[in-house]
């Protein structure tokens, strides 16, 4: 489970994701400089490409995003598609990019989703795993820039590329079901509701928030992607990027999971691991792990060696602050 959110406020974007799992990954902050060459399997290197910076894990010195941004403000997240990600063979009439070879390879080439669109009309994402212990993951993925937002979701029949006026992804089912399922929604209201139950009775609101009564509290798929929708499209912004922030996290706070609220088969308990946010104007990356309250901040222009590739690690450390 996991739920990506994304928004454009004035000139000003925002993006991120809760990565739930019922394991840590030990993930770090990743930073892939210009020059360092990265290698996929089926095309040739890039030698030199964008900068890129966000959170996963690295192996063999080769890194595995679960977000990112390059240095343009071109954002990615996987997300869990369990059942419906389809990975075809290799196919020699098209770009074969692995599934984790994909945000490397669109955020270390392009700038914008129009690029991206138009580059995976070509692209095969194939079924080539990393390693024998490393198999493929079975993910969706959502990708924006400064203007808007699509989904890729690659299934056995084919490629769909959606666009995405939610700004919003969680996982299963599919996203053209999510797409509809707002519908059902339409009436929740962050004001205070009129009663177009019976003009023949004398209702009244006997609380606040009474609008948005139906609004989905669970952390299922569909539910998260409707709070998550609501949330986004009704809560306050303004030009202070601090705040911004501040809410955006909050958004993602509120679609977040508890250990023990999602016990799987085998007994393991799904959680938010960690929330990210990114303030692409400014190349910054918030996290806030689920053990750790406070919020890190990292920003791409302290980083200055072109050459490396860099990892900081994120904290998951309980700590309080004694007053």
């Amino acid at each position: 489970m996991c739920t990506a959110i994304n928004k454009q406020i004035n000139n000003n974007h925002y993006f991120g994701r809760n990565l739930d799992l019922n394991y840590p990954f030990k993930e770090s902050i990743i930073v892939v400089h210009s020059h360092h060459p990265l290698n996929f399997k089926k095309v040739p290197s890039l030698l030199t490409h964008h900068t890129i910076y966000g959170i996963g894990i690295v192996k063999d010195n080769y890194p595995f995003y679960f977000d990112c941004s390059n240095e343009y403000g071109l954002s990615f997240a996987g997300l869990n598609f369990p059942g419906n990600a389809y990975f075809y063979p290799v196919d020699e009439n098209k770009i074969n990019i692995a599934p984790y070879e994909l945000p490397l390879y669109l955020l270390g080439k392009y700038k914008t989703v129009k690029e991206v669109k138009e580059a995976l009309k070509n692209i095969n994402i194939c079924d080539i795993p990393y390693s024998k212990d490393l198999p493929l993951s079975t993910l969706h993925y959502i990708i924006s820039d400064y203007e808007q937002s699509i989904v890729i979701e690659q299934t056995k029949e084919k490629m769909n590329i959606y666009d995405n006026p939610f700004n919003v992804l969680t996982n299963n089912p599919p996203f053209i079901y999510h797409s509809l399922n707002v519908n059902n929604y339409m009436s929740l209201t962050n004001k205070e509701p009129v009663n177009r139950f019976s003009k023949d009775l004398n209702l009244f609101n006997y609380g606040k928030a009474m609008g948005a009564i139906g609004l989905p509290g669970d952390s299922s798929p569909a539910s998260r992607f409707i709070k998550a929708t609501f949330l986004l499209h009704n809560i306050r912004f303004n030009n202070d990027d601090d705040f911004n922030i501040s809410q955006m996290l909050h958004i993602l706070n509120n679609v977040s999971t508890l250990k023990g609220e999602c016990v799987l088969d085998d007994n393991s308990e799904e959680y938010t691991v960690y929330s990210s946010m990114y303030n692409l104007n400014k190349k910054e990356l918030f996290i806030r792990s689920y053990e750790q309250g406070s919020i890190y901040r990292y920003k791409l222009n302290n980083s200055i060696n072109d050459d490396l590739l860099e990892t900081i690690e994120i904290n998951h450390e309980i700590k309080f602050i004694d007053l």
